[in-house]
């Protein structure tokens, strides 16, 4: 009798992880359809005499809609913003930012510590997510100014890791995903 009862117990108990298993995936899956993965895809560089402009090409990869997006660069005095950066799709674009450095950019004139080209951005529930491209500074002896290097092989990620209840809480704050 104990061995029924403990059977039983197994079953149910092994159902109940299955079904608790397949409900997490598919809020896992709902979730990630409405996440931006804004990316630089192309690196463009021009060099004129001690002037460096880097144009990088910069897309959303993710099915989600990137809001308040900002580029920046450690030493550059400028910036790039955007309200909202879409996905493929009717409202798919790409931006070109030219990122213009003369000699008197303090990234090329001082080494600096620590230096990044710097995405950052939103999702639709407010999210914060950054993209940290590391820049190397290499000192040209003959002007005195530093090269600048973009590593788009090794960027560094910033974004949110919420639970699976976390999760389930912000898709039903989306109208189209009652849960």
């Amino acid at each position: 009798m104990l061995i029924i009862i403990i059977l039983i117990g197994l079953i149910i108990l092994s159902t109940c992880i299955m079904w608790l298993r397949r409900v997490s995936l598919a809020t896992k899956e709902r979730y990630q359809q409405h996440l931006p993965a804004v990316r630089i895809i192309n690196l463009s560089t021009l060099k004129a005499d001690d002037t460096i402009t880097f144009t990088p090409e910069l897309e959303n990869t993710g099915p989600g809609v990137a809001y308040d997006f900002l580029l920046q660069l450690s030493g550059w005095d400028g910036n790039f913003s955007v309200k909202a950066f879409h996905p493929k799709g009717p409202r798919y674009q790409t931006h070109s930012v030219p990122i213009v450095l003369g000699p008197n950019a303090p990234i090329r004139t001082k080494l600096l510590s620590r230096c990044y080209l710097r995405l950052a951005y939103r999702d639709c529930w407010e999210q914060r997510y950054e993209c940290w491209y590391p820049v190397s500074q290499a000192l040209n002896p003959d002007s005195r100014l530093y090269t600048i290097h973009i590593n788009l092989n090794q960027p560094e990620l910033t974004e949110p890791h919420p639970s699976v209840t976390t999760m389930r809480k912000l898709l039903r704050r989306i109208p189209s995903h009652p849960s």
